[in-house]
């Protein structure tokens, strides 16, 4: 697809994206409206960088400058550990459970410092407060207990020791008064003595550097009550809101195309039916009550009257060797405009001198007549038994130039008569008199009588219902109608949306629904008509037309089972948020509290 295919498919599919966007911004202004107020609060501990209560004999060791970021987030950790978040609930009387504790606690380094942020949401402002600055305070007593547990450890280490030295000491005293002063024991008692004052002094600086420990982290900033909630943001969810449902629009529009398979544009018409496209009618609006209308002669200056003119023009040019004097005028499905498209056709090319028969093959739903204003009583199922001639059944509803033969009464065998030498003979005797010969016959999918027909005319002109048509009703029609040596000679695409079509001609008008929807829907009850299989088929060859008609896959049923879901969820979460932005507003305006009450039931 090019850029301009796909502002084709947002243009065509906003109403799906419009409503997407509004849709999800709702939901998110609705529930940010009923939303319980959160609030946080932020305390920050600084790190010490040296530890040197656990220095050992005058050695200072380093406790994070050798690896800091490591050191840094291992203290973050350290503050989240099920100890501190037991001894906070303990110290503020919380009654939840350690791990919704720290749920609400997130404690992050602030930037390239040693400071890291201790920060508690609560319902209150003042309760997020006391959960931030009790963490930093049982995390500072934990780290305290940690490093004061090592010192003493090491006081024990020297407390040893220097029981050693006094040991060696008093045995040297002893032997010193059983043998007597020498120069040996002197130096041995020199060292022991000094070993000895060495481990004393020692172990008095560890008692003291004991009592002065303060743990890794010193509290430089305590958590103060915050005015504003963090949370609900209406704005910022409803700007979310907007941009998430426009995302979601724009899949929503992408996928529906993706699933539509109905003919959207000249190019797409012109390859499935591998013809030109003649012409391109809009929609006509009729009065009401008004089913049947001859726009050309009713409103000679509408669009759609110009729009025949365009198909009748484009049939001279490609008529310029002049083989073509008969042309069927046919449609792949019901109701795609064949009747309306033939009847206008005829008339326009009357007003151009042309003398015309337009010939009503439809037995089983004629509408020639009410075009006309002419009878149906005798028509060509008359001709073709025998029962009256043709020049009783011609009528001339509007001077001599336009000769309309009507489709007459039902007869039981319409294929075959519609099939067989006579319906040539009728043709090629009309062909005789006029410059053109239209037969107006029913849809290729819903009986066999176009097919039967089309052998005898020299062209078919397939009329496509704008953004209805779909590609495999179409391809279908264009194979059945070639296994009988019929030339399609061009398209006509009738029944174009104006004001929601915009180029090519047209996007987003519904699913093929096949099946034995188009003989239902057009004739009522059960296909029971025949048709022929190959060019000339006898009447042992002929299978049911329902046959014909390709039924929609289960992916496509799905697809469209579940548009109608999704369709109908949209509408109602519409309304819903719709409601619910109105209760708030007349509930702020009016003071009534409906809001509060709901807040405090939910937290409840």
């Amino acid at each position: 697809m090019e850029l301009r295919d796909y502002l084709n498919v947002i243009r065509a599919r906003r109403g799906v994206i419009v409503l997407a966007t509004i849709i999800v911004a709702g939901v998110a202004l609705a529930v940010s409206l009923v939303q319980p107020a959160v609030y946080q609060s932020e305390a920050r501990v600084l790190i010490s960088e040296k530890d040197a209560g656990a220095a050992l004999f005058g050695t200072v060791l380093a406790d994070i400058s050798s690896q800091p970021e490591r050191a840094l987030q291992t203290q973050v950790q350290l503050v989240k550990v099920r100890p501190v978040a037991e001894a906070t609930i303990k110290q503020l009387g919380l009654e939840m459970k350690p791990d919704e504790l720290l749920r609400r606690v997130t404690v992050t380094a602030v930037g390239q410092t040693n400071i890291i942020a201790i920060a508690a949401t609560a319902p209150g402002a003042d309760e997020a407060a006391r959960i931030a600055n009790a963490m930093a305070d049982e995390y500072t007593k934990a780290s305290r207990a940690r490093k004061r547990e090592s010192i003493t450890a090491a006081a024990d280490e020297v407390q040893q020791r220097l029981d050693q030295a006094r040991s060696d000491i008093l045995d040297i005293g002893r032997r010193v008064q059983s043998s007597g002063t020498s120069d040996e024991l002197a130096a041995e008692l020199q060292i022991a003595t000094g070993t000895f004052s060495t481990l004393a002094e020692k172990l008095e600086q560890l008692r003291i550097n004991e009592q002065l420990e303060s743990g890794s982290g010193v509290v430089v900033q305590a958590a103060v009550a915050e005015a504003a909630p963090i949370e609900p943001r209406p704005m910022r969810n409803l700007a979310l809101g907007l941009v998430v449902g426009l995302v979601f629009g724009l899949g929503m529009a992408f996928l529906y195309e993706y699933l539509d398979n109905t003919i959207k544009s000249t190019e797409e018409a012109e390859k499935v039916y591998g013809a030109t496209v003649l012409g391109i009618v809009p929609m006509e609006k009729f009065e009401k009550g008004v089913k049947r209308q001859l726009t050309i002669v009713d409103t000679p200056g509408s669009s759609a009257a110009e729009a025949y003119r365009v198909i009748r023009n484009s049939l001279d040019f490609i008529n310029f060797e002049h083989d073509l004097k008969s042309l069927l005028i046919t449609s792949a499905a019901p109701a795609e405009g064949k009747s309306t498209v033939a009847s206008n056709l005829a008339m326009s090319l009357v007003q151009s001198g042309k003398k015309v028969v337009l010939i009503s093959c439809d037995f089983r739903r004629p509408t020639t007549d009410q075009f006309f204003s002419v009878n149906n009583i005798i028509g060509l199922s008359d001709v073709l038994l025998g029962t009256h001639s043709l020049k009783a059944a011609l009528q001339q509803p509007v001077g001599d130039q336009l000769l309309v033969l009507t489709a007459g009464k039902m007869p039981p065998n319409a294929n075959e008569l519609l099939g067989s030498t006579k319906m040539q003979e009728v043709i090629a005797s009309l062909e005789e008199w006029a410059d053109w010969v239209l037969i107006d016959a029913p849809p290729v999918l819903a009986v066999a009588d176009p097919v039967s027909v089309a052998r005898w005319a020299d062209g078919v002109l397939m009329v496509s219902k704008a953004g209805e048509s779909t590609k495999e009703a179409a391809a279908k029609a264009v194979e059945l109608l070639g296994k009988v040596g019929a030339r399609i000679v061009g398209v006509a695409v009738w029944g174009l949306d104006e004001a929601r079509n915009r180029s090519g001609y047209g996007y987003g008008y519904g699913y093929y629904t096949g099946g034995e929807h188009y003989y239902r829907s057009y004739y009522g009850g059960a296909p029971s008509t025949r048709r022929a299989k190959g060019v000339v088929a006898p009447a042992d060859k002929i299978v049911p037309a329902e046959d014909w008609i390709p039924e929609p896959t289960p992916g496509r049923r799905v697809a469209a089972f579940v548009g109608r879901v999704m369709t109908g969820v949209l509408a109602f979460l519409v309304v819903i948020a719709i409601a619910i932005a109105v209760a708030y507003v007349l509930d702020q305006y009016f003071g009534w509290g409906i809001g509060r009450t709901l807040l405090s039931t939910v937290r409840l």
